[in-house]
């Protein structure tokens, strides 16, 4: 052995020369940290994917699931729905037929009531010897569909098409208003633009 050298600085140097060699063992290693790195990122990220993946997969069976088994029942109930409307139509067609026929009935007699003014008027204006061709003209003011809505009015006071129907509700307004369109004879005269009839 040389002079100068003790036993610490061998053992130093002997430590110093294994950890050398641990080092050149381990530089290939740890060369390889980053992409091992980015591998076990990517796994992750696969893994999330995957698992959002069947999770969504599980949630969209379930809804589809569940849309199938609501959308049977679909069948009865467009067939209720449309029995109904039906029956709705048919019964309002009544309605109107009815409501036609009483406003014809009562033009008649408004008919007969302005013929037996004008007789009368004519009389009286020819016995205080005055021209009574302006009396019918004048006279046909007081009668006429005016009239007529008011006998209407008297015989059935506040009669409305869709009397108390709950009209807040759109889809109701909806149908109420399609029935109305496709049922009636004038069909703009029943619903006011508030929805009241």
């Amino acid at each position: 052995m040389l002079s100068g050298f003790d036993d610490s600085l061998d053992q130093r140097l002997k430590r110093a020369e294994e950890a050398e060699g641990e080092l050149l063992k381990l530089q290939p290693m740890a060369a390889e940290a980053p992409k091992l790195r980015i591998e076990k990122a990517k796994q992750q990220k696969m893994q999330e994917r995957n698992r959002v993946r069947e999770s969504s997969t599980q949630v969209a069976r379930q809804a589809a699931e569940a849309a199938t088994d609501k959308q049977s029942r679909v069948p009865d109930l467009v067939d209720a729905a449309g029995k109904a409307v039906q029956e709705l139509y048919a019964v309002m067609r009544d309605i109107d037929a009815h409501r036609r026929e009483a406003a014809e009935s009562l033009a008649l007699v408004d008919r007969v009531d302005y013929e037996i003014e004008v007789e009368e008027g004519e009389e009286q204006e020819i016995a205080l010897e005055r021209d009574p061709r302006g009396l019918a003209y004048a006279l046909s003011a007081r009668h006429g569909d005016v009239r007529v809505k008011a006998m209407l009015e008297d015989l059935a006071p506040g009669f409305g098409f869709l009397k108390g129907c709950n009209l807040a509700e759109p889809l109701y307004r909806d149908v109420a208003n399609f029935v109305i369109e496709h049922a009636l004879t004038s069909p703009e005269s029943v619903l006011q633009p508030n929805g009241k009839s």
